[in-house]
């Protein structure tokens, strides 16, 4: 088959649906935040949320104090803030710009649309009150956008970067959602619950990843939070686990490599396989809940390094290296990272 895609063009379709995922995925932290706060006697605990995304000094740059409106405006409404809600759907509108030639007029009108209707929002929207709705119209315009684009977008060779820029963040976040308790611990917010509280926070959790019913379904008899992290990280059913967005990821560069001929995307599928069989293994760890910290590290890295070797390989960028744990003095198997990560 006949390449005809531009490397502007795939590099743009595949940042495109990382952004659009982005912000809803930002929309669902903030709207766990709510469920959090509802758990708490007090107002504090916001910091956390700086703490998963490693904000902590970007903020601290605009603002004195992680108080509930001050993270509120950092993550949803200012612009300088790159992974903010109206930052991403804004970048995610000029990729779409770029594609004009490339996508239908309904995908290019829903993104203005949404757009227009998010900048419409006012600060009390965004009141600790009317958060959760807020958020809830959020995710439900990214999931028209996305939906629209599924529906229309032509299944060239550009319909592969844009499931696999979606499935990336996809990963991303949700192992980030994963790690809730771990940046709350971090930051003091889990310290004074009760276990009923915790539970409910990993109950809010499943709710923020539209996961209650089907872990439900797939766990009849109790709630435990080793199942919950077991079930977002590994279940293959479960359209926002780990799992499932790895294989797709894989099904993805497997179809760049066969279907469209495309001999670089050989290197990446290398490495989504390998990361795939790492993952699977991971799964056999008898203390799952002890060891997901290590694993949502572990994670992260390899969303990184496969990145990069997708923007090597077709975006025309530099493959760095450093910081993706690439090399071969520096990759490591999950299981010895647990292994030299718990060891006394």
């Amino acid at each position: 088959m006949t390449v005809t895609l531009l490397s502007r063009h795939a590099e743009s379709i595949f940042w495109l649906a990382r952004y659009l995922e982005r912000a809803e995925s930002m929309a669902r932290i903030l709207e766990a935040q709510s469920s959090f706060q509802r758990a708490r006697p007090d107002q504090e605990g916001w910091a956390w949320i700086l703490a998963l995304y490693s904000d902590q000094e970007n903020f601290a740059k605009k603002f004195s104090e992680p108080t509930a409106q001050n993270v509120i405006a950092y993550y949803v409404t200012m612009l300088e803030n790159s992974s903010s809600i109206q930052a991403c759907v804004r970048a995610a509108r000029e990729n779409a710009r770029a594609l004009r030639p490339l996508i239908s007029t309904d995908m290019w009108m829903q993104l203005n649309d949404f757009y227009a209707r998010l900048l419409g929002l006012t600060e009390n929207d965004f009141s600790e009150t009317k958060l959760s709705r807020s958020c809830d119209s959020i995710k439900r315009g990214c999931y028209a956008a996305i939906g629209v684009a599924e529906n229309t977008l032509y299944r060239d060779e550009s319909w592969p970067f844009f499931r696999l820029g979606l499935f990336i963040e996809r990963a991303d976040q949700t192992s980030r959602l994963l790690d809730v308790q771990f940046a709350q611990r971090a930051t003091g917010v889990m310290q004074d619950l009760t276990p009923e509280q915790q539970a409910g926070v990993w109950n809010a959790l499943l709710r923020s990843a539209s996961a209650y019913h089907a872990f439900r379904r797939a766990y009849h008899r109790g709630f435990d939070p080793a199942d919950v992290a077991r079930f977002l990280m590994l279940d293959m059913q479960l359209p926002r686990s780990v799992a499932f967005c790895v294989g797709e990821m894989r099904r993805m560069v497997r179809k760049l490599r066969c279907q469209f001929a495309l001999r670089n995307a050989q290197r990446a599928f290398d490495r989504v396989e390998a990361f795939q069989t790492e993952l699977e293994k991971a799964g056999g760890n008898g203390n799952f809940l002890a060891e997901l910290h290590v694993l949502n590290d572990w994670v992260q890295r390899e969303l990184i390094g496969l990145t990069a070797e997708l923007g090597a390989a077709f975006f025309g960028q530099e493959k760095e290296d450093a910081g993706a744990g690439q090399g071969s003095e520096q990759k490591q198997t999950i299981s010895s990272q647990v292994q030299s990560q718990t060891s006394p």
